[in-house]
Protein backbone atom coordinates (compact mmCIF):
# COMPACT_ATOMS: atom_id res chain seq x y z
CA UNK A 1 0.00 0.00 0.00
CA UNK A 2 1.39 3.13 -1.24
CA UNK A 3 0.75 6.42 0.68
CA UNK A 4 0.35 9.52 -1.00
CA UNK A 5 2.92 12.04 -0.32
CA UNK A 6 0.11 14.71 0.73
CA UNK A 7 -1.58 12.13 3.34
CA UNK A 8 -1.90 13.36 6.64
CA UNK A 9 -0.12 9.81 7.94
CA UNK A 10 3.04 10.97 6.51
CA UNK A 11 3.22 13.23 9.65
CA UNK A 12 3.86 11.06 12.51
CA UNK A 13 1.92 12.69 15.18
CA UNK A 14 -1.30 12.14 12.88
CA UNK A 15 -0.66 8.62 12.93
CA UNK A 16 0.21 8.26 17.03
CA UNK A 17 -3.12 9.78 17.32
CA UNK A 18 -4.96 6.69 15.40
CA UNK A 19 -2.73 4.31 17.91
CA UNK A 20 -4.06 6.16 20.73
CA UNK A 21 -7.76 5.93 19.55
CA UNK A 22 -7.03 2.47 19.27
CA UNK A 23 -5.81 2.32 22.64
CA UNK A 24 -8.58 4.06 24.49
CA UNK A 25 -6.17 6.17 25.57
CA UNK A 26 -6.70 10.32 25.63
CA UNK A 27 -5.36 12.00 23.57
CA UNK A 28 -1.74 12.84 22.80
CA UNK A 29 -0.17 14.86 25.55
CA UNK A 30 1.78 18.10 24.59
CA UNK A 31 4.66 16.30 25.40
CA UNK A 32 4.47 13.55 23.83
CA UNK A 33 3.24 15.88 20.47
CA UNK A 34 6.78 16.82 21.03
CA UNK A 35 8.11 13.48 21.03
CA UNK A 36 6.66 12.53 18.17
CA UNK A 37 8.29 15.50 16.17
CA UNK A 38 11.56 15.37 17.68
CA UNK A 39 11.49 11.39 16.46
CA UNK A 40 10.62 12.22 12.94
CA UNK A 41 12.01 15.39 12.36
CA UNK A 42 15.23 15.17 15.14
CA UNK A 43 18.77 14.75 13.71
CA UNK A 44 19.67 11.51 12.25
CA UNK A 45 21.86 10.65 15.46
CA UNK A 46 19.40 11.65 18.57
CA UNK A 47 18.42 11.25 22.31
CA UNK A 48 15.19 11.46 24.06
CA UNK A 49 15.39 12.31 27.36
CA UNK A 50 12.31 12.41 29.30
CA UNK A 51 10.98 11.24 32.31
CA UNK A 52 9.21 7.90 33.57
CA UNK A 53 5.48 7.16 32.79
CA UNK A 54 5.32 10.23 30.00
CA UNK A 55 4.78 7.22 27.31
CA UNK A 56 8.15 7.62 25.29
CA UNK A 57 8.27 3.63 24.88
CA UNK A 58 4.66 3.77 23.73
CA UNK A 59 5.12 6.82 21.21
CA UNK A 60 8.24 4.45 19.89
CA UNK A 61 6.81 1.56 19.30
CA UNK A 62 3.67 3.94 17.20
CA UNK A 63 7.20 5.06 15.54
CA UNK A 64 8.53 1.80 14.55
CA UNK A 65 5.13 0.93 12.91
CA UNK A 66 4.51 4.02 11.30
CA UNK A 67 8.01 3.62 10.01
CA UNK A 68 7.07 0.58 8.28
CA UNK A 69 3.53 1.77 7.27
CA UNK A 70 5.64 4.09 5.18
CA UNK A 71 8.39 1.85 3.88
CA UNK A 72 8.11 -2.18 4.20
CA UNK A 73 11.32 -2.56 3.05
CA UNK A 74 12.88 -0.52 6.84
CA UNK A 75 14.85 -2.79 8.87
CA UNK A 76 14.59 -2.05 12.48
CA UNK A 77 16.66 -3.43 15.27
CA UNK A 78 15.49 -2.57 18.57
CA UNK A 79 18.15 -2.91 21.68
CA UNK A 80 17.83 -2.90 25.32
CA UNK A 81 19.53 -3.22 28.16
CA UNK A 82 17.63 -6.84 28.80
CA UNK A 83 16.54 -8.84 26.01
CA UNK A 84 13.58 -9.27 27.49
CA UNK A 85 12.81 -5.57 27.45
CA UNK A 86 13.29 -5.70 23.64
CA UNK A 87 11.31 -8.11 23.17
CA UNK A 88 8.50 -6.54 24.77
CA UNK A 89 8.99 -3.64 22.31
CA UNK A 90 8.69 -6.30 19.62
CA UNK A 91 5.56 -7.77 21.16
CA UNK A 92 3.35 -4.57 21.65
CA UNK A 93 4.41 -3.36 18.19
CA UNK A 94 3.16 -6.99 16.98
CA UNK A 95 0.19 -6.45 18.60
CA UNK A 96 -0.60 -3.03 16.83
CA UNK A 97 0.04 -4.47 13.44
CA UNK A 98 -2.26 -7.48 14.34
CA UNK A 99 -5.01 -5.42 15.67
CA UNK A 100 -4.85 -2.08 13.67
CA UNK A 101 -7.02 -2.00 9.94
CA UNK A 102 -4.52 0.25 8.81
CA UNK A 103 -1.63 -1.68 9.10
CA UNK A 104 -3.36 -5.06 8.58
CA UNK A 105 -1.35 -5.56 4.96
CA UNK A 106 2.05 -6.13 7.33
CA UNK A 107 0.72 -9.02 9.27
CA UNK A 108 3.87 -11.63 8.22
CA UNK A 109 2.44 -14.31 5.93
CA UNK A 110 4.19 -17.49 6.92
CA UNK A 111 3.45 -19.07 3.48
CA UNK A 112 5.66 -17.43 1.41
CA UNK A 113 8.18 -17.97 4.57
CA UNK A 114 8.31 -14.78 6.61
CA UNK A 115 10.01 -15.10 9.94
CA UNK A 116 6.94 -14.73 12.87
CA UNK A 117 8.33 -14.71 16.32
CA UNK A 118 8.55 -13.18 19.82
CA UNK A 119 11.89 -11.84 19.00
CA UNK A 120 11.44 -10.65 15.35
CA UNK A 121 9.24 -10.88 12.26
CA UNK A 122 8.94 -10.11 8.32
CA UNK A 123 5.97 -7.74 7.67
CA UNK A 124 4.42 -9.33 4.28
CA UNK A 125 4.32 -5.87 2.27
CA UNK A 126 8.25 -6.28 2.54
CA UNK A 127 10.59 -7.98 -0.76
CA UNK A 128 10.96 -11.13 0.23
CA UNK A 129 14.06 -13.17 1.14
CA UNK A 130 15.57 -10.04 3.05
CA UNK A 131 18.43 -11.40 4.82
CA UNK A 132 17.32 -9.13 7.99
CA UNK A 133 13.69 -9.09 9.39
CA UNK A 134 11.42 -6.27 9.35
CA UNK A 135 11.74 -5.68 12.98
CA UNK A 136 14.12 -7.32 15.80
CA UNK A 137 14.97 -7.31 19.37
CA UNK A 138 18.34 -7.69 20.43
CA UNK A 139 19.93 -7.21 24.47
CA UNK A 140 22.97 -5.00 24.26
CA UNK A 141 25.42 -7.04 25.88
CA UNK A 142 24.02 -9.51 23.20
CA UNK A 143 25.43 -11.03 19.12
CA UNK A 144 24.62 -7.80 17.70
CA UNK A 145 27.45 -7.77 14.92
CA UNK A 146 25.85 -9.55 12.17
CA UNK A 147 22.26 -7.88 12.18
CA UNK A 148 21.75 -5.02 10.17
CA UNK A 149 19.32 -2.19 10.56
CA UNK A 150 18.37 0.73 8.69
CA UNK A 151 17.24 2.19 11.99
CA UNK A 152 18.38 1.66 15.75
CA UNK A 153 16.44 1.95 18.23
CA UNK A 154 18.35 1.60 21.70
CA UNK A 155 15.65 1.45 24.16
CA UNK A 156 16.95 2.37 28.31
CA UNK A 157 19.82 0.64 27.46
CA UNK A 158 21.75 2.10 30.39
CA UNK A 159 20.06 0.53 33.91
CA UNK A 160 21.87 0.21 37.30
CA UNK A 161 22.63 -3.11 36.52
CA UNK A 162 24.98 -2.65 33.71
CA UNK A 163 26.52 0.88 34.73
CA UNK A 164 27.39 1.13 38.71
CA UNK A 165 30.96 0.98 38.20
CA UNK A 166 33.68 2.77 35.76
CA UNK A 167 34.34 -0.34 34.31
CA UNK A 168 30.71 -1.61 33.52
CA UNK A 169 30.21 1.74 31.91
CA UNK A 170 33.07 1.65 30.18
CA UNK A 171 32.14 -2.09 28.76
CA UNK A 172 28.59 -0.65 27.74
CA UNK A 173 29.97 2.75 25.56
CA UNK A 174 31.76 0.09 23.79
CA UNK A 175 29.10 -2.20 22.90
CA UNK A 176 26.98 0.83 21.90
CA UNK A 177 30.09 2.08 19.31
CA UNK A 178 29.00 -1.32 17.68
CA UNK A 179 25.84 0.57 15.95
CA UNK A 180 27.39 2.49 13.63
CA UNK A 181 28.86 -0.88 11.89
CA UNK A 182 25.12 -2.24 12.15
CA UNK A 183 23.86 0.64 10.31
CA UNK A 184 23.12 0.34 6.76
CA UNK A 185 24.92 3.01 4.73
CA UNK A 186 21.87 5.57 3.11
CA UNK A 187 20.70 4.60 -0.16
CA UNK A 188 17.88 6.80 -1.42
CA UNK A 189 17.38 3.82 -4.91
CA UNK A 190 16.67 1.74 -1.94
CA UNK A 191 14.80 4.43 0.22
CA UNK A 192 17.66 3.60 3.11
CA UNK A 193 17.12 6.44 5.42
CA UNK A 194 19.44 5.39 8.38
CA UNK A 195 19.05 6.68 11.93
CA UNK A 196 19.21 6.06 15.79
CA UNK A 197 16.70 6.76 17.85
CA UNK A 198 17.82 6.91 21.61
CA UNK A 199 15.41 6.87 24.66
CA UNK A 200 16.98 6.65 27.49
CA UNK A 201 17.58 7.95 31.70
CA UNK A 202 20.73 9.05 32.56
CA UNK A 203 22.15 6.78 36.10
CA UNK A 204 24.76 8.61 36.41
CA UNK A 205 27.19 11.82 36.13
CA UNK A 206 29.77 9.65 34.28
CA UNK A 207 26.39 8.10 31.78
CA UNK A 208 26.90 6.55 28.47
CA UNK A 209 24.48 8.82 26.89
CA UNK A 210 27.65 11.34 27.20
CA UNK A 211 29.86 9.49 25.34
CA UNK A 212 27.54 9.23 22.65
CA UNK A 213 26.76 13.15 22.90
CA UNK A 214 30.48 13.39 22.17
CA UNK A 215 29.58 11.16 19.33
CA UNK A 216 27.65 13.88 17.68
CA UNK A 217 24.07 12.68 19.16
CA UNK A 218 22.11 15.32 19.58
CA UNK A 219 20.12 15.37 23.30
CA UNK A 220 16.83 16.52 23.73
CA UNK A 221 15.09 16.59 27.79
CA UNK A 222 11.88 16.64 28.81
CA UNK A 223 12.06 16.99 32.57
CA UNK A 224 9.63 16.01 34.72
CA UNK A 225 9.47 19.21 36.60
CA UNK A 226 9.96 22.86 34.66
CA UNK A 227 13.52 23.96 35.80
CA UNK A 228 14.13 27.03 37.58
CA UNK A 229 15.15 30.08 34.69
CA UNK A 230 18.26 29.78 36.70
CA UNK A 231 19.44 26.29 36.18
CA UNK A 232 18.78 26.49 32.00
CA UNK A 233 22.45 26.44 31.94
CA UNK A 234 22.58 23.34 33.28
CA UNK A 235 21.07 22.00 30.70
CA UNK A 236 23.58 23.20 28.05
CA UNK A 237 21.10 23.86 25.54
CA UNK A 238 19.42 20.63 25.59
CA UNK A 239 16.16 21.13 27.18
CA UNK A 240 13.10 20.98 25.22
CA UNK A 241 11.91 24.16 23.96
CA UNK A 242 8.04 23.31 25.22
Amino acid sequence: MQIPEDHPVREFKNFARVVWQHLGLPGLTPVQEDLADWMQHGPKRNITSAFRGCGKSYVCSAYACWLLLLNPDEKILVVSASRDRADSFVKFTRRLIDEMPVLAHLIPDRQRGDRDSAMSFDVAAATAGAHSPSLKSAGVTGQITGSRASTIILDDVEVPGNSFTPSMREKLRVNLTEMDAILLPEDKALNVDPKIRVLGTPQSQDTVYHALEQGGYVKRVWPAELPEEHTYQGYNGTLAPR
